[in-house]
């Protein structure tokens, strides 16, 4: 019985091998974009011995805010700022709003962005601050509610800028 049936594989054997061996049609495929210019890159980040190409959201515009106040440029509200404090800040935003109201005018030394604020009663407990590390794009805040400060940052990070760590210092003393 087997050896009936074996010209018949050796014959599918044979037409699998021509067919799988045959020409093959080349398959040709165009893809248009939109735009083709590419992605603006602002900032090139070096890590260890590799270049890793980050598109990185301006700070530049926020440089020249150096002395003015925060109500007058509406820092809050500029972008990217104001999506990312969204996002790290979550429900907490109302509550740094609400002590970022009187404020000295902004200063910027290093590219460190930094400010403060107070609630308009005064009662000088409850402040807020904000440094932006615009060389490394990190975002810190913090405030204080009843005496109890709240610490945010981007990536985790607690290499605070110098003007942010003089304010919880500061501010550790009313504590």
């Amino acid at each position: 019985m087997t050896l009936k049936l074996l010209p018949v594989a050796a014959m599918l054997t044979g037409i699998c091998i021509v067919a799988c061996n045959g020409p093959a049609q080349e398959v040709r495929a165009i893809v248009l974009a939109d735009d083709v210019s590419p992605p603006p890159i602002d900032t090139m980040i070096v890590n260890g011995d590799t270049i890793q190409a980050d598109h990185i959201a301006s700070w530049n515009a926020f440089e020249k805010y150096n002395g003015r106040y925060a109500v007058e440029v509406a820092l809050l509200d500029r972008e990217p700022l104001k999506s990312r404090l969204e996002t790290l800040l979550g429900k907490s935003r109302k509550v740094f709003m609400e002590r970022f109201k009187i404020t000295p005018p902004i200063e910027v030394e290093n590219k460190i962005l930094f400010n403060e604020g107070y609630m308009p009663s005064g009662s000088g407990s409850d402040e807020a601050a904000i440094a932006i590390d615009m060389e490394r794009d990190i975002i810190y805040i913090g405030f204080s509610v009843n005496k109890k400060r709240m610490l945010f940052s981007e990536k985790k990070d607690t290499d605070y800028p110098e003007k942010f760590l003089q304010w919880l210092n500061r501010n550790a003393d009313a504590f």
